[in-house]
């Protein structure tokens, strides 16, 4: 019996060693995904796999707990098991609230332990960011974990959206897609990826396809100043493709945050009564995303958020009390994400705008001076960075004018 105890014991750690391994190649072909490996080396995997499947809307998170914890006592040596614990805690505390701070010092301290083990276990710094910005102030997280974020910088990138299979269609799209960092070469891309999703009309991963290559081009015009003329056309569109995504595939993050994205754009230099009116439909895709993946495409989450709070005044202040959010975790998260993502010039801007927003404009002004002195093709995976300097331009000059 103890024999075979071992050999059990022998084959696990194997699954899970190439579980491991599996994850790295993942992370490598898209690091946004926020997958935790499930190994099959005890039966108990399966019920906390039914659990998780069904966790969304707040359920389900002491039940994990509870089926969580005898496996992490079982494999004290599991990095999954550890950070499977540490990101139900988390989504304990940001969901439920009630005695978060238990559930926050919980997931800290187990993903503090993988990470600190293997300071490049994507993952667990994820999870430790995310632990870290929604229950700690400044100083305590770079008192005890500058050192260790910055040591896990930068995090691998990837394309915001998995790739479709290969077809003429969607080899077409892509080449000019990679080409992108020509705004001509995005434009012409997006009929082609439109012309997908709408011949598809059941495929969410088309219609999320035609939703974030809309906001590119709408961002882009956005930076050169002619939001009205010529960005609103392609939000408008996003917007579209991106009900069409959420109603297909409402549990995926990469479809809800490009809807919120062109939405949140299209409304923010409206009125604030008018952004009043969308809020709701703002803030229940923006959080699943925030809840499910705040790092998700360079913290994407924080950025909307960022770029809200120099827009919506009180009614983003309103969004924020509802959600349990404070400016000061929106600047540590800010903080935290530009060490992680050094070549991803929105989040010095976004720091930036804030900063400006709150009357603090020599801070700004100093965050902007660096960032316009910055190679704008450091990161051939982040072809916006042009349109992120030509926002930072857009914004210097507003604050020297005194305009903000």
């Amino acid at each position: 019996m103890k024999m075979n105890f071992r050999l059990k014991k022998v084959a696990g750690l194997m699954i899970v060693a190439l579980a491991c391994l599996w994850t790295a190649g993942a992370l490598a072909a898209n690091g946004w995904p926020m997958d935790i490996p499930i190994p099959n080396n005890d039966p108990q995997w399966e019920k906390v796999k039914s659990l998780w499947a069904n966790h969304y809307d707040g359920k389900n998170f002491d039940e994990l707990i509870a089926a969580l914890t005898p496996l992490k006592e079982e494999y004290p040596d599991s990095w999954e098991c550890a950070l499977w614990l540490a990101e139900v805690n988390y989504m304990h505390g940001r969901r439920i609230r009630e005695n978060r701070e238990k559930y926050f010092a919980e997931a800290e301290k187990l993903a503090a332990q993988v990470a600190k083990q293997d300071p490049k276990n994507t993952l667990a710094i994820r999870i430790l960011v995310d632990t870290l910005g929604y229950s700690r102030d400044r100083e305590y997280i770079f008192k005890n974990y500058g050192a260790l974020i910055k040591s896990a910088a930068p995090l691998e990138g990837g394309e915001a959206i998995p790739y479709m299979k290969s077809s003429p269609e969607w080899d077409a799209f892509k080449k000019l897609w990679d080409q992108r960092v020509n705004i001509e070469n995005a434009k012409a891309a997006v009929p082609l990826i439109e012309k997908i999703a709408d011949s598809r009309p059941n495929d969410g991963l088309a219609q999320t396809w035609a939703s974030y290559a809309n906001y590119f081009c709408g961002q882009y015009y956005t930076g050169q100043n002619e939001h009205d003329t010529k960005a609103m056309f392609f939000y408008k569109k996003g917007i579209g493709y991106g009900e069409k995504a959420m109603k297909l595939s409402p549990r995926s993050v990469p479809a809800n945050y490009w809807y919120q994205a062109n939405l949140a754009r299209s409304i923010q230099f409206t009125s604030l009564m008018n952004q009043a009116r969308y809020l709701m439909d703002l803030l229940k895709p923006l959080l699943f995303c925030s809840y499910e993946n705040n790092s998700y495409h360079y913290y994407g989450p924080v950025l909307t958020l960022a770029t809200m709070i120099t827009n919506g005044g009180w009614v983003t202040e309103k969004g924020m009390g509802i959600a349990g959010i404070t400016l000061e975790m929106e600047m540590n998260g800010l903080e935290m994400a530009e060490i992680l993502c050094p070549t991803y010039y929105y989040i010095p801007y976004a720091r930036a705008d804030v900063l400006s927003a709150k009357g603090k404009k020599k801070e700004a002004l100093e965050i902007l001076d660096k960032l316009l002195a910055k190679n704008p093709d450091i990161d051939p995976a982040v072809p916006d960075n042009r349109t992120y300097l030509n926002l930072a331009r857009l914004l210097q000059n507003d604050i020297k004018s005194r305009k903000r």
